[in-house]
């Protein structure tokens, strides 16, 4: 029997709750261009080469907002970073939820599979964040350019209400490369919309440079 190592995801989810945050107060407009750190949006791509990734919206009916965390380090020497690519516009039914997904690279101390890193992340993120956090369907992986992932659908008990993640259904995945995991987490709601294709295709989009 395998003994997993226990992975803290707590600085994970204050980073998506700051996030959460910086958008209700208006986060800075994104680069159009390539930074002198190797950061920025070029037609549907998001490029960051310092934590050595690339990710697109479906198009460009899609935003996308990063915040970049520079006044601290993970434990590789790199500024937390946070990518928000929000849907279109919600119409007047869905009110002002708008359905986003959001994706964190995190470096890891210790030396994991993409499965151990998972199971991890539910135990220690998902489950004390969600209360009754259930799987919808099963566990998909998924190739990416340069890697695999690990998709997944899940709900919980509690009524939405607002903060970083509110909604009722939610699509998550997680990806390892280089020792440092990639987590992702799209929401929606029945009434206000749940595109999860749409999320499938940000989370394939994923490529490793």
């Amino acid at each position: 029997m395998t003994t997993l190592k226990r992975i803290r995801f707590r600085p994970l989810f204050r980073a998506f709750a700051l996030c959460g945050l910086l958008a209700a107060l208006g986060c800075q407009p994104i680069p159009t261009g390539p930074t002198d750190d190797g950061e920025g949006v070029s037609g549907l791509s998001y490029v960051n080469e310092p934590w050595g990734f690339q990710i697109s919206r479906p198009d460009t009916l899609w935003g996308i907002q990063v915040s970049t965390d520079n006044l601290n380090r993970d434990i590789n020497g790199l500024a937390p970073v946070s990518v928000r690519i929000s849907s279109p516009i919600p119409s007047e039914l869905s009110g002002e939820f708008r359905p986003h997904f959001r994706l964190s690279p995190r470096a890891l101390r210790e030396i994991t599979t993409l499965d151990s890193l998972v199971v991890n992340f539910e135990e220690q993120s998902l489950k004390p964040a969600f209360d009754q956090y259930r799987v919808i369907g099963e566990k998909q992986r998924v190739q990416l350019k340069g890697g695999e992932a690990m998709l997944w659908e899940f709900r919980y008990s509690q009524l939405e209400r607002p903060g970083p993640y509110p909604g009722t259904r939610f699509l998550t995945a997680v990806a390892l490369h280089n020792q440092v995991g990639f987590f992702m987490i799209g929401n929606g709601s029945r009434d206000a919309g749940y595109p999860a294709e749409a999320y499938r295709q940000i989370v394939t989009s994923l490529e490793f440079r």
